[in-house]
């Protein structure tokens, strides 16, 4: 019997899921026959041995046949407690256990009213083991407890009653009612502590389901959000080429139509011929504008965008300003008007070709908008710590204003406020966009007030760094005689488009230079190698031989031109700017579509970076 003690695993339901108290209480009296063989076995011999082997043998046999039914039904039971209804169930089972005591306790019963003392101790010894394992198998049972100890109690009852006087015997069955007492109230209280365990572990299983379930959903997401982060970063990188390739293709011809327009502006002399080739370079360079614009919003998306702070004289950057808008302003009748105040620093340290370009898109948009009265820049301070200033940058128009309503949305992309006005004016939506984004590049910020029919006021705050004048030094460029520079140089072109070839032929020799054209990279190192140059312009788009993959070959050489300097001209303003062009090992750069004053500049700036390398390319 104390073989029903050990607790088999359940087999009808999968590990990990909770399982009932009827579930359990089969699953811990399952046992294999062969062990309860030979605990019967065991039990006969001591019958044999206080001298009952005929007891002994039908212990064995009654016994063993009661485990082997009980251990069918048992399993049978177990494959479907999962749907059965726990408390018939119970009641079943307790009926199951009672009989199979019954059994076992019959021929036990039978030698300890006809025997002596050892009979009695047998008995009492059976009983001790067999409420033990009643309280073990009943533990979530009430009924299967009964089941194990109401036939033990009833054999009590009879041995008291039949082997001893009256008067023992009631002294016996009062002590047992105290024994019937203390088990109801030992069984109630392990039944509910075991209960309330049981519970508890179930819902513990339930949490980790929950958790295994969370957990799997999170995996699951996690998955989901890297395959869509992978996906947003191909389409990000597939954009970035599209849009790399998008300049190169419209930069090159563009390049040809702005520089024959820029080559036939300095040879006409017809006025009304120079009013039609301005209105072709003003054109050209709009539509270079909303290229820009396009390709810097996708640059700060990809951020390839960088902001480079350069020791800048404020107010002469500021000046400059007012000096490229004084015209427009001149022809709508406007005054624009430049206020800095006198607390402001004299130089700082920041990227003035990005602030310039902030700059730009708001005194541009307020002279596009004001159609009479006068639009004011003013620049103010306030410190900022030591060495630091917070300044602000404010452009204030008398136009039409902006209603309340479009304000929260005016910085957005594509966003122009009023559509009728967006019609008139036109636009692509895009630089108030990239004045926020690049104003927080900068660890700053942009906002806008207006009221309807008072104007409107656009503000920029940015963090500057306080810079002295001694360590500001002046920004290279042409002076007005620097294209007497190129009176005699022999320079080489490079590019693989047969149009700009010819600009930079013309736009070249009209300053003097003599100009040897090539069309591929490899052709470039042939004409290296036989002749001396001043002076290398090299596309860097060239299929088969890039112009960065020329150069390598031509500092690895040991031809005539090999410390020659050269100048990077390209199309793609994505891929990086003048830096990236210089870390290559070129002496410059400057982008496509060519602007003759930035030529010249990065002409001037190549061949006056490595004097002693271009004379001893001359002398070669």
């Amino acid at each position: 019997m104390t073989a029903e003690m050990t607790a088999g695993e359940p087999t009808a339901a999968p590990t990990g899921e909770a399982f009932t108290a009827y579930q359990l209480t089969l699953g811990g009296l399952v046992f294999p026959v062969f062990g309860h063989i030979v605990f019967n076995s065991l039990s006969a011999i001591c019958l044999w041995l206080l001298g009952h082997p005929g007891a002994g043998l039908v212990l064995l046999v009654s016994a063993t046949a009661i485990d082997a039914l009980q251990q069918h039904l048992l399993r049978r039971w177990l494959l479907v407690s999962g749907e059965a209804e726990p408390q018939a169930g119970f009641r079943r089972l307790a009926a199951l256990v009672a009989a199979r005591v019954t059994v076992y306790m019959v021929p036990v019963v039978a030698v300890a009213i006809q025997g002596g003392l050892g009979e009695m101790a047998y008995f009492t010894t059976l009983a001790c083991m067999i409420m033990a394992i009643a309280l073990s198998a009943g533990a979530l049972s009430r009924l299967v407890f009964w089941g194990f100890a109401g036939p033990l109690l009833a054999a009590f009852t009879l041995i008291v009653a039949w082997a001893l006087p009256p008067r023992e015997a009631i002294a016996m069955l009062f002590a047992g009612g105290v024994l019937v007492m203390l088990l109801v109230m030992i069984s109630a209280n392990m039944t509910r502590a075991t209960g309330a365990w049981h519970g508890a572990f179930n819902r513990n299983l339930a949490l980790v389901r929950d958790l295994e379930a969370a957990r799997d959903q999170a995996l699951a997401e996690r998955s989901a959000a890297d395959q869509a982060r992978e996906e947003a970063r191909r389409a990000t990188r597939a954009k970035s080429d599209f849009l790399a390739t998008m300049s190169h293709e419209i930069r090159t011809p563009m390049n040809g139509v702005l520089g024959m327009a820029q080559l036939l502006r300095r040879e006409e002399t017809d006025p009304a011929q120079i009013a039609r080739v301005d209105t072709l370079i003003d054109s050209g360079e709009y539509l270079l504008s909303i290229l820009n614009d396009i390709l810097d919003v996708a640059k700060i998306d990809a951020g390839r965008l960088e902001i480079l702070p350069r020791h800048e004289d404020l107010r002469l950057l500021m000046d400059r300003l007012i000096g490229f808008w004084g015209g427009r302003a001149d022809q709508k009748g406007l005054d624009l008007n430049l206020t800095i105040a006198p607390d402001a620093p004299d130089f700082v340290l920041v990227d003035a070709l990005r602030l310039r370009q902030i700059l730009f898109n708001l005194v541009g948009n307020a002279l596009k908008f004001t159609e009479r009265g006068a639009v004011d820049v003013i620049v103010s301070v306030r410190p900022d710590g030591p060495g630091r200033v917070i300044a602000t940058f404010s452009v204030r128009d008398t136009g039409p204003g902006i209603p309340p309503e479009q304000l929260p949305y005016l910085f957005d992309r594509f966003s122009q406020g009023d559509e009728v006005e967006a019609r008139k004016f036109g636009g692509t939506g895009l630089g108030l966009a990239i004045v926020r984004q690049l104003a927080g590049l900068m660890g700053g910020r942009a906002w806008a007030e207006s009221r309807l029919g008072q104007g409107s006021a656009f503000h920029v705050e940015i963090p500057l760094q306080v810079a002295g004048a001694a360590t500001a030094p002046a920004e290279p460029g042409p002076d007005p005689d620097a294209s007497g520079l190129l009176e005699g140089l022999a320079i080489l072109a490079v590019d693989d488009n047969a149009v700009n070839l010819m600009v930079l032929d013309q736009l070249l020799a009209g300053f003097g230079a003599r100009v040897v054209k090539a069309a591929s990279g490899p052709e470039a190192l042939e004409q290296l190698a036989a002749q001396p140059f001043d002076l290398v312009l090299m596309d860097i788009q060239m299929p088969g031989m890039t112009g960065a993959e020329a150069l390598v070959r031509l500092r690895g050489s040991a031809g005539p031109n090999r410390a020659a300097p050269v100048i990077a001209l390209t199309a793609d303003v994505m891929s990086g700017g003048r830096d990236l062009y210089l870390d290559q090992g070129f002496t410059d750069h400057t982008p496509k579509p060519i602007q003759v004053a930035d030529l010249m500049a990065a002409i001037v700036r190549a061949l006056s970076a490595a004097p002693e390398d271009a004379d001893a390319a001359r002398s070669a």
